[in-house]
């Protein structure tokens, strides 16, 4: 009983035409020096920024493309939260949050990096004319 079941079962699967014998497509044609677009055949990676919170817009030109893009390329990001909106951290949390994102950035960035970026800011304003004197 046994054997005439597995000697069905082979029969099927061995002389089913197509069934699972074919694992590619077949073309017509095959380019040895064809190019894989990788970027296209992978997802893209999304980068993940640290994040600076503030409590106002104040020294930190919000809105300012060239310091946006600026601080994008440097691996960090300001982010504006208000005092008592829902949502927002508490000030204890906020200022734990900030000393490990600023002492990351000291490892990553170099102990310079605030100077860098006041200089930075300095010539976004200039050339956005949000400098006076």
């Amino acid at each position: 009983m046994r054997a005439g079941f597995l000697f069905v079962l082979l029969l099927t699967v061995c002389f089913l035409p197509g069934h699972a014998q074919e694992t590619m497509p077949r073309t017509n044609t095959t380019d040895i020096n064809a190019k894989v677009n990788k970027d296209r055949e992978r997802p893209e990676k999304k980068k993940r920024y640290l994040v600076l919170i503030k409590n106002n817009t104040k020294n930190i030109l919000y809105g300012n493309k060239c310091f946006e893009d600026y601080t994008l390329s440097k691996g960090y990001m300001y982010e504006v939260q208000n005092k008592g909106v829902y949502g927002s951290m508490p000030g204890f949390k906020k200022f734990w949050h900030n000393f490990g994102v600023n002492l990351a950035l000291i490892f990553k960035r170099g102990p310079w990096w605030k100077l860098s970026a006041n200089k930075q800011m300095k010539r976004c304003r200039e050339l956005s004319g949000d400098y006076v004197g």
